[in-house]
């Protein structure tokens, strides 16, 4: 499963190929954009992949 991950919606979707992640990364960003969403949808994805 090498399927991209959507990790952002907005005027252009923003995707992450598997793999290029590791076991480092950083989500930033002001309260209420979205972190936690993202990485529960990061989460969801890398468990489903196994």
């Amino acid at each position: 499963m090498n399927e991209p991950i959507l990790i952002a919606k907005s005027k252009v979707d923003i995707f992450l190929l598997p793999k290029m992640a590791n076991r480092h990364g950083l989500i930033a960003g002001a309260t209420g954009t979205g972190k936690t969403v993202t990485l529960q949808t990061l989460a969801e994805n890398f468990s489903a992949r196994g």
